[in-house]
């Protein structure tokens, strides 16, 4: 089953364009992280940040942000 879920994955990546090549590696590196203690504690420092921050009026990050700079 897995075999075959792979290969239907790499079908449809097949003709996608860069941008959602990217945007799929994104949440691929999501899902191998979302339930780690350690991101779970980061997204929730995150997005307190964001909160104070959006009240200022400063610059509101993406989650593609978020994302690289925890990855590092």
């Amino acid at each position: 089953m897995a075999v075959a879920l792979k290969g239907k994955i790499a079908e449809k990546l097949e003709n996608l364009p860069p941008d959602h090549l990217r945007e799929v590696l994104l949440f691929v590196e999501f899902l191998s992280v979302r339930e780690s203690p350690e991101f779970i504690a980061y997204v929730n420092g995150r997005t307190e940040e964001a909160l104070k921050a959006r009240e200022k009026g400063e610059k509101f990050y993406t989650l593609e942000e978020v994302q690289k700079e925890f990855v590092g």
